[in-house]
C-alpha cells in the first residue's frame, strides 16, 4: 500500500485560493465528465476536476439559483475541514443540521481512520446551527493527488470541486474527506450530491432503527444485560428473553419487516426517554452505544424504558468496540 500522504494545513478562508482557481480550471479528468464540466463553466464560470469513472453520471444543464448565490457558484463561506488518505475510509455525502448530526459523522471513520472524525468534530465545535449548514462529502478520486476542495452549487445540485496533481499509476487509490460550511440561506432545500451514484444526502451518522417499542414494568430481568449484539436468532432469543413479553413480541413483529441483509450487524439497546421516537447509533474508537431520538423538545416528570434495535454495515464497527449501554 502506497504510503499516506499528508497535506499541509491551510487556514481557513471564505473564498478559493488563486491557486485552486487556476487548478480547477485545468480540469484534470474532463474525458468522462465533458458534461458536468460544461454544466459548471457556464453555470459557475468554474470547471471541476473529478475521478474518471463510468459510474459517474454527467450534470446536465441546470437553470441559475433562485437564491443569493455568489456569481461564481461556490456557496461554502469556510473550508472547515480536508485531507486526503489511502486508508479506504467510506464513501459519505451528507447535510449536518445541528450538533447531534456534527457528533453522529465520525462514526462512518471510527472502524477505518478515527483521527478524521476526531478532528471534524474538533474544527467544526464553532459552527453556528442557527445560520449555517455543514456539508460533508468523502469519495475515491483515484491516484491524482488532491491539493484543495470547494463546494459549488449548480440549481439543486452540490458539486465538489477538485484541484488535482496528475501522478500517473499508483497501488491505492487516494480519497478526500472535506467539510464545507454554508449559509443556510444558500442551500437547496433538497440537495443532491451530483457526482454521486444515489444524489440523495446520506445520514448524518451510520446505523438505522429497525425496532423500538415502549416496555412495561421493570425493563430488565435481574442482572441482565442493557446492551447486547442480536445479529444472529440465538442472540436475539437470548436479549429478548429478559423482556416483558409485551415488548419482546413488538420488537418480532417490527423486525419481521426487516430481512436480514449481507455484511450487516444487530444491535438492541434498553433506552429511557420521555416519548421517543426513535434511536442513533453512537460508534466511538471503542464503543457503541444509543441515544434515543424524537424527544428533545419533551419534559416530563419520568422517563419510561424502550427497547430499541438498530443495524450497522459490518466494515464500520471498529474491530474492538464494545457495548455502553
Amino acid at each position: 500500500m502506497a504510503p499516506k500522504r499528508r497535506e499541509p494545513h491551510h487556514p481557513f478562508r471564505s473564498c478559493p485560493t488563486d491557486a485552486l482557481l487556476a487548478g480547477l480550471r485545468k480540469a484534470v479528468s474532463v474525458a468522462l465528465l465533458a458534461a458536468s464540466l460544461t454544466t459548471l463553466s457556464a453555470v459557475c464560470g468554474w470547471q471541476q476536476s473529478a475521478m474518471a469513472s463510468a459510474s459517474l453520471a454527467p450534470i446536465p444543464r441546470i437553470p441559475s439559483p433562485s437564491v443569493d448565490v455568489p456569481a461564481n457558484g461556490v456557496i461554502s463561506t469556510r473550508r472547515v475541514y480536508f485531507t486526503e488518505t489511502t486508508h479506504g475510509v467510506p464513501s459519505v455525502h451528507t447535510v449536518l443540521d445541528n450538533e447531534r448530526d456534527l457528533y453522529r459523522l465520525p462514526g462512518y471513520f471510527m472502524a477505518s481512520e478515527p483521527r478524521i472524525g476526531e478532528e471534524i468534530t474538533s474544527r467544526a465545535a464553532r459552527t453556528d446551527f442557527s445560520r449555517f449548514v455543514l456539508v460533508a462529502w468523502s469519495r475515491t478520486t483515484g491516484c491524482d493527488s488532491t491539493k484543495d476542495a470547494t463546494l459549488f452549487r449548480s440549481g439543486s445540485r452540490l458539486v465538489l470541486g477538485l484541484d488535482q496533481t496528475p501522478m500517473g499509476r499508483c497501488l491505492a487509490a487516494n480519497q478526500v474527506v472535506a467539510v464545507f460550511e454554508v449559509p443556510r440561506d444558500r442551500m437547496p432545500k433538497e440537495p443532491r450530491f451530483a457526482q454521486e451514484q444515489n444524489p440523495r444526502a446520506d445520514p448524518p451518522g451510520p446505523g438505522r432503527t429497525l425496532a423500538l417499542s415502549p416496555l412495561d414494568g421493570d425493563s430488565r430481568s435481574s442482572g441482565g444485560r442493557r446492551s447486547a449484539e442480536v445479529t444472529t436468532t440465538r442472540q436475539l432469543d437470548a436479549f429478548l428473553a429478559g423482556l416483558p413479553r409485551k415488548g419482546a413480541d413488538a420488537v418480532r413483529r417490527q423486525l419481521a419487516g426487516h430481512p436480514q441483509r449481507g455484511g450487516e450487524r444487530r444491535f438492541a439497546f434498553i433506552l429511557s426517554s420521555c416519548r421517543a421516537t426513535g434511536a442513533n447509533l453512537n460508534i466511538g474508537r471503542r464503543e457503541l452505544s444509543a441515544a434515543p431520538t424524537g424527544d428533545e423538545a419533551v419534559d416530563c416528570y419520568r422517563a419510561h424504558p424502550y427497547v430499541a434495535v438498530l443495524s450497522i454495515a459490518s466494515h464500520l464497527v471498529p474491530a474492538h468496540a464494545q457495548l455502553v449501554g
